[in-house]
């Protein structure tokens, strides 16, 4: 799937994902956003703002230290990333992001088969990144375009 037929800038990416432009560059410093960015971008930052913050149960985790992904955080982000473009993903895709694994599901028996298979009484997040993937060709439609810049050409004297 593909919604635009450019690249998008950092702020762009921010702004169509509905977060702070510091979002996107948090994300670029930890690696989770590299040029030239593209709509699953949008997705990967959405994702990345959501499992940033959490904190599993039993874990500590001081606010003023400086937060590494982990790798289950890093695998997230990335399996979003991967919904985009993936021909199955529909409104109904989620991701869920357990403490040691991720899991794509689409269909409701794909959801029921996986709460009886992996939950049982374990702490899960579900994101919805099916509907994130479906709202974004309005996200990036919707963004106000912004006036470059005039280049003026002094005379030299």
């Amino acid at each position: 799937m593909s919604v635009t037929s450019g690249q998008l800038s950092t702020s762009a990416v921010a702004t169509a994902a509905g977060l702070s432009e510091s979002w996107a560059w948090k994300a670029r410093d930890q690696g989770v956003l590299t040029e030239p960015h593209f709509e699953d971008a949008v997705i990967a930052l959405r994702v990345y703002a959501f499992v940033s913050q959490i904190v599993w149960p039993g874990n500590r985790r001081p606010r003023s230290a400086r937060q590494d992904l982990e790798l289950w955080q890093s695998t997230a982000v990335e399996a979003a990333r991967q919904a985009v473009t993936d021909p199955n993903t529909t409104p109904d895709t989620a991701l869920y992001v357990l403490e040691d694994s991720v899991h794509l599901v689409t269909t409701p028996a794909e959801r029921a088969a996986f709460d009886l298979q992996y939950l049982g009484g374990r702490v899960a997040f579900r994101i919805p990144v099916g509907l994130w993937v479906t709202e974004l060709p309005d996200a990036i439609a919707d963004m106000p375009n912004r006036r470059r810049r005039k280049t003026s050409s002094k005379p030299t004297a």
